[in-house]
């Protein structure tokens, strides 16, 4: 099949869930031979482009990047909140640059499937209508109104309270607004596509969550120094990661180091703000990398994973990666959505202070239930999260829209 993949960001290098999910999928598709077209956005934020493609793809498929300057304008920003209806967030997504590329593509291209990697992309559909008989296809990577109505439920600031819960509103009418106008919808975990049906989804619908090649992730021993090591890792440019490590280091830390006061948290994170950096700073054994090299690399250095969220929609790759690597994860029920984990089997679950706490407390001391819950977490990874079979699904749910 010819492929056309259109992302508001290239995948390469994986630095977060959203390019790791494009990226994997990509792989996928190329080692079951099928011929892929990216086209991507650059933006200030994701600056990322062809020149990163790696090159084990440079001959295997077409990339291509068109710049969107997405920076946030407060005067863009204070005129759509009180005279648009469109979501500022989505409206900084629009371009007549990358609009007229994607328009000579289309024009001189045929392709059977053209796949919308995000909700902010769902703009094009009508435009891809006018220049390609191709099926459309949308991958949603999360319900994203719902992070926003999570936001607005955990904020105190009523200020910022009333723009999280308008965002919210106009991001699900944004999202009904498009709903069906694609041939056929990708969930990414089961609670999304519950929503997605209860908003009025009636296009076939294939829940696919994201895959990983298993045979790139290893478990590697626990070294007995390393037993009280914890590590943190997620964009901190992102809200959900933002308001869990602050929770985490200022209500939960503390209660560690009473019991262990030789246990260290080590955090890694791109585009951590000056006053988040400033916090983290003032709290005793914990060490701030900022953005790593290799995920995979940092989470081998470090024995237990903590991945405490509080709102987010879509599904943890990062928890993914951890358990294929047969860590022991900590998280919350918001964390876990989306992926099989029976608690205290693959996982510990815990949404408040004194839980999350108690099972960090209870993994340092019993390293053989470190090693026995990451064992269960890598078989869990096999049965559920395997690249080759979540392509095959893939592939044979495009084949019933051709």
């Amino acid at each position: 099949m010819r492929i056309l993949i259109i992302a508001n960001k290239f995948p390469y290098p994986p630095h977060d869930g959203g390019a790791l999910a494009t990226s994997t999928m990509i792989e996928g598709l190329v080692d079951a031979e099928q011929d892929i077209y990216l086209f991507t956005m650059t933006t200030p934020k994701h600056p990322s482009d062809e020149n990163n493609l790696p090159d084990h793809l440079i001959d295997k498929i077409i990339a291509e990047t068109c710049f969107v300057d997405t920076n946030i304008s407060t005067k863009d920003l204070v005129v759509n909140f009180l005279f648009k209806h469109t979501p500022y967030i989505a409206e900084r997504f629009y371009s007549d640059a990358f609009n007229d590329r994607l328009v000579k593509i289309l024009e001189n291209e045929k392709f059977d499937i053209i796949q919308l990697e995000g909700l902010y992309l769902l703009h094009l559909i009508p435009l891809i209508r006018q220049h390609s008989s191709a099926k459309v296809i949308y991958r949603a990577h999360n319900i994203e109104h719902y992070i926003w109505k999570r936001k607005a439920k955990n904020e105190r600031n009523p200020f910022k309270k009333i723009y999280f819960l308008n965002l919210y509103n106009r991001l699900k009418k944004y999202l009904k607004k498009y709903l069906n106008t694609y041939d056929g919808l990708v969930s990414i975990s089961e609670p999304d596509y519950r929503i997605h049906k209860w908003l009025g989804q009636q296009k076939p619908e294939i829940v696919l969550p994201v895959g990983l090649v298993l045979s790139d992730y290893f478990i590697y021993p626990i070294s007995t120094d390393k037993i009280e090591q914890i590590a943190f890792i997620g964009g901190l440019d992102w809200l959900p990661n933002q308001e869990g490590l602050e929770w985490f280091i200022t209500k939960v830390w503390h209660k560690i180091l009473n019991i262990h006061p030789n246990a260290e948290l080590h955090i890694a994170g791109r585009n951590c703000d000056d006053n988040l950096q400033t916090q983290i700073k003032t709290f005793k054994n914990v060490i701030f990398y900022g953005e790593v090299p290799s995920s995979k690399e940092f989470l081998a250095a470090h024995s237990i994973l903590i991945v405490p969220l509080f709102s987010g929609s879509g599904i943890r790759v990062k928890i993914i990666e951890g358990m294929a690597m047969g860590k022991a994860i900590v998280t919350t029920s918001v964390g876990a959505e989306g992926i099989p984990i029976e608690n205290k089997k693959h996982a510990f679950i815990a949404d408040s202070i004194e839980d999350f706490a108690d099972a960090i407390n209870l993994l340092i001391k019993n390293p053989n239930l470190i090693n026995q819950i990451g064992n269960n977490a890598r078989e869990l990874a096999k049965e559920h999260f395997s690249l080759e079979k979540l392509t095959d699904d893939l592939l044979d749910f495009y084949k019933t829209l051709i």
